[in-house]
């Protein structure tokens, strides 16, 4: 990837990929479709995996070495929010999912 922020937007979209679907799980779970809740949760595991690999390959391990050059930028602050909030939704919704799957089977 060229720009920082061409890096950012690419984090943003695929952790707000992500999010989305950990969001589609909740509902589907919520309705009993406990099957397509699964579906949504790998796939929002696919996408918020390629955010953090954005995220570590294209910054964090530039920065380290000194390749990232330039001030701070607030997306890059933005795109790294977007990363941790969507897996520890991530993480939540697994545990609900559970939850309801439980509440169904009683």
């Amino acid at each position: 990837m060229a720009k920082t922020e061409d890096v950012a937007f690419a984090i943003i979209s695929a952790a707000g990929d992500g999010r989305a679907k950990v969001a589609e799980a909740l509902k589907q779970a919520r309705r009993g479709n406990f099957g397509e809740a699964e579906e949504c949760l790998k796939d929002a595991d696919e996408h918020l995996l390629k955010a953090h690999k954005l995220q570590t390959e294209e910054l964090l391990q530039k920065e380290a070495s000194g390749e990232l050059q330039g001030p701070f930028n607030v997306l890059i602050s933005h795109a790294q929010d977007y990363v941790m909030t969507g897996m520890a939704m991530k993480e939540m919704a697994v545990e609900i999912v559970n939850l309801y799957t439980q509440l169904r089977a009683k």
